[in-house]
């Protein structure tokens, strides 16, 4: 599955035109945030996802390189990992070996495809708007090993510093009156974002007479079974080249 998440994925792309000088975009700033925070850390690379409780929306705001984009779309994807569980707790998920017994145990797809993209160290800071907790701080590395004090503290200062920047951005998009599709979040950069994910979704959950939610884990069980990128497969179906109309069970849809 490796060579599909790759080949899927762009390279990440820099946020600097939408800058909090310019548009007043929310996310101005969150990426020299994340690089901060790996460099502080000593991680080899950062990402800024924000999720939704009342849905299984996700959104990942940015990633240093390549690998911390694949890590987050792997979680997005099997619907498991240290980034989902500390956004869930609310508490850090600091794990300084995937490879051990208790990971594979707690996230068994998850630490098998993670393998596969030479990641051996992961540690998730949740991500608080100082309402509740809207996102994670994700960080990697190469190797095992634990964060230092100093380490743990610089992720924790960073997580927080995102949460104002969130914080102070949602209050301005507010009293602009302006709409904000996911809880209260909104829309991420173009090139990060997961909007033809969510369409693709809801043609699915049409496809298939099952609810939005349902229709979005469908689609990500497809592309995990299949090794397709869910990116791709989900520009296919919004280009009706693809439809998972087959896969609908003879009893689903009854009574309706």
């Amino acid at each position: 599955m490796e060579d599909a998440f790759r080949n899927g994925l762009g390279e990440p792309h820099s946020l600097d035109r939408h800058s909090t000088d310019g548009d007043g975009s929310l996310f101005g700033g969150i990426g020299a945030l994340c690089s901060a925070a790996a460099r502080l850390t000593g991680a080899d690379g950062a990402a800024v996802a924000l999720l939704s409780r009342s849905s299984q929306a996700r959104e990942l705001v940015y990633a240093t390189d390549a690998t911390a984009q694949h890590l987050d779309e792997l979680q997005f994807v099997v619907g498991e990992g240290p980034c989902i569980d500390a956004y869930r707790s609310g508490e850090r998920q600091l794990w300084a070996d995937l490879t051990t017994g208790l990971a594979t145990a707690q996230w068994p797809v998850f630490t098998v495809e993670v393998n596969s993209l030479d990641v051996r160290a992961l540690f998730a800071f949740p991500v608080d708007s100082g309402r509740v907790t809207v996102g994670v701080l994700e960080l990697y590395r190469g190797t095992t090993g634990h964060l230092g004090t100093a380490e743990e503290e610089s992720g924790l200062a960073c997580a927080a510093a995102i949460g104002h920047m969130i914080s102070a951005g949602l209050d301005r998009l507010a009293a602009a009156d302006v709409a904000l599709p996911i809880e209260g979040i909104d829309t991420v950069a173009e090139e990060f974002s997961r909007a033809v994910i969510f369409n693709a979704a809801g043609m699915v959950a049409v496809q298939l007479a099952v609810s939005a939610d349902e229709g979005l884990a469908r689609l990500r069980a497809y592309c995990y079974a299949s090794g397709r990128p869910i990116g791709t497969v989900a520009a296919d179906i919004v280009a009706h080249r693809l439809s998972l109309r087959a896969q609908r069970d003879s009893s689903e849809g009854q009574g309706r």
